[in-house]
């Protein structure tokens, strides 16, 4: 399993929310070069970056910095204002080997396979779940969709990565919930064919084994590391043995 160390960007600014919440915002006045830095030297190959500005704004905000950790060399997984097909070739373009799609996907889900079609392995379903629906749009819209059905339907129409997060966990360093994944580990994802990362609440080592366990291509942990709570060279320990 990969371990995502996350930078989530706001006014140039390392911060991270709670429950995907502007107001309940936190600044750690850190480089975010100088973090992604960090993270390569301690043994990370990928990282998880959301322009959380971007997605208040509806359009990346934050594509210069984008350009200069894809310097590093890691494998960078990108989202936040990803709005249009434009949008999101101009943040490949920057260096991104992901990017993340949700509002895009799902205000017009019949459209997504046009998406799929044009940007291959590149876009990245970002299926948000809250009270067991795939919301939206700053989880402020609700589909009537649950994440295994959206799931099926955007794999076929030829979706190989998706980020799945429990939004009632984010930020608040609670925990997560392994066996919620289970559902979709099919043999696609077993193989290899299809990369799943899960999001929202990985807290400790405990969790970070638990979701290997489970069968999950990757992890993202965000908050935890700014807090203290869990230490990126334990965690890639675990998720690599």
């Amino acid at each position: 399993m990969i371990i995502l160390p996350a930078i989530d960007l706001f006014g140039g600014e390392v911060v991270r929310l709670e429950q995907g919440d502007y107001d309940r915002k936190k600044s750690y006045n850190k480089n975010p070069l100088d973090i992604a830095k960090s993270y390569k030297d301690t043994g990370a190959t990928s990282i998880h970056i959301v322009d959380l500005e971007g997605a208040k704004e509806g359009h990346p905000c934050h594509l210069p910095i984008l350009e200069q950790i894809a310097k590093l060399g890691l494998i960078i997984e990108w989202g936040g204002g990803l709005r249009t097909k434009e949008a999101i070739k101009s943040t490949i373009e920057s260096g991104a080997a992901r990017v993340m799609a949700g509002s895009l996907i799902f205000k017009n889900f019949d459209a997504a396979r046009d998406l799929a079609e044009a940007f291959g392995s590149h876009i990245m379903a970002s299926v948000d779940v809250k009270n067991g629906r795939v919301v939206h749009s700053g989880w402020l819209e609700t589909t009537d969709l649950t994440p295994l059905v959206a799931y099926k339907k955007l794999r076929e129409m030829g979706f190989t990565s998706f980020l799945v997060t429990q939004t009632k966990f984010d930020g608040l360093l609670s925990g997560t919930d392994a066996e919620f994944y289970s559902p979709l580990i099919d043999n696609d994802v077993k193989s290899g064919c299809v990369f799943i990362a899960a999001a929202g609440g990985v807290t400790n080592l405990s969790d970070v084994e638990n979701l290997k366990k489970c069968g999950l291509s990757a992890a993202v942990i965000g908050k935890s590391l700014y807090e203290g709570r869990i230490s990126l060279q334990e965690a890639l320990a675990v998720a690599r043995r």
